[in-house]
């Protein structure tokens, strides 16, 4: 018994309540002016990170505390998006708190906190319309497509090639949509490390700076899952729901992150060889265009370290 007391007297102790009242009240008022004007969560997002990494990072029960509350004041405004979007925004806390904690890189907090958030947000997506509050992508896609094909019979223009067209890129685009979450997650995330932390070195949290893109280099690791992920899918069906959207969503997450390794490696080549700047942007858009061979080369540099054969 007088354990138990000494330790909840020691937690308590440890508990911040300045900051847990300061950072509780922040993010309460980001929940407010958000439920009431949705357009000011582009600008307010990138910055509500900041009360919970601080906390994450000075004190775990502090932050626990103002997780708590927080919730359960955005649970009040009975709006379930809002509701995910908050529990999102503090995952993404303890992921950047935690990377900060072991002094990390900031490129690797880039990449893994862009896994971690595309991976909890495709999931949040699926759970959300498992549960009828989002309607299925298939159903979305198909009243569009029949209002398009609505469209084009009142023109009298509509042919047997033009419904194969609509249907082909109405697939391609909602085949699209889990690299679109990501590509705008790793964005989120870009942007928030960009503008938090000249913040958070304010109050005395320590972070790292971005090295040249060139640099960065992403764990074999990754390399492995893709590989591994890439195989299982051959063998899942749409028929299996639950696992092919597992799959399917990991390996578009996968792609970008090996994606950035391949930037990287074209970086490093362009300023080994000492290439003009028009050459070097048009490289990097090559690679956007061409995609599936800068996997390649991104796989390939994992794997081999190719730039330490274009340094020597």
């Amino acid at each position: 018994m007088f354990k138990l007391d000494w330790e909840v007297k020691n937690l308590s102790f440890k508990v911040d309540i300045k900051a847990t009242i300061i950072a509780t009240l922040v993010l309460v008022l980001s929940v407010i002016v958000m439920s009431l004007v949705p357009y000011l969560a582009i600008i307010i997002l990138p910055f509500i990170t900041i009360p919970g990494t601080i906390l994450w990072y000075r004190s775990k029960p502090s932050f626990f505390v103002k997780v708590v509350v927080t919730l359960c004041a955005t649970v009040l405004f009975n709006n379930v998006f809002l509701l995910t979007v908050m529990t999102l925004m503090i995952f993404m806390s303890v992921f950047i708190g935690q990377l900060l904690v072991e002094r990390t890189s900031k490129e690797r907090i880039l990449y893994l906190v862009t896994t971690f958030m595309s991976i909890l947000t495709i999931g949040s997506v699926l759970i959300l319309q498992i549960t009828g509050n989002l309607p299925l992508t298939s159903k979305f896609f198909s009243q569009y497509h029949d209002v398009l094909i609505s469209y084009f019979e009142m023109g009298g223009n509509l042919t047997t090639e033009i419904e194969e067209t609509l249907q082909t890129s109405l697939e391609i685009l909602q085949a699209s949509i889990p690299g679109y979450i990501v590509l705008w997650v790793f964005l989120l995330v870009f942007v928030n490390l960009l503008v938090t932390f000249p913040i958070l070195r304010k109050f005395k949290v320590a972070t790292p700076v971005f090295r040249p893109l060139f640099m960065w280099q992403i764990n074999r690791s990754v390399a492995f899952v893709f590989v591994i992920t890439v195989l299982i899918s051959l063998f899942v069906t749409k028929e299996n729901v639950v696992m092919y959207g597992i799959v399917t969503n990991l390996q578009f997450v996968l792609e970008w992150v090996i994606f950035i390794q391949a930037l990287s490696l074209f970086h490093l080549f362009v300023k080994v060889k000492k290439l003009p700047v028009v050459v070097g942007v048009l490289i990097f858009v090559l690679a956007f265009v061409f995609k599936p061979f800068a996997y390649l080369f991104g796989l390939m540099d994992i794997w081999f370290n190719l730039k330490q054969r274009i340094k020597k």
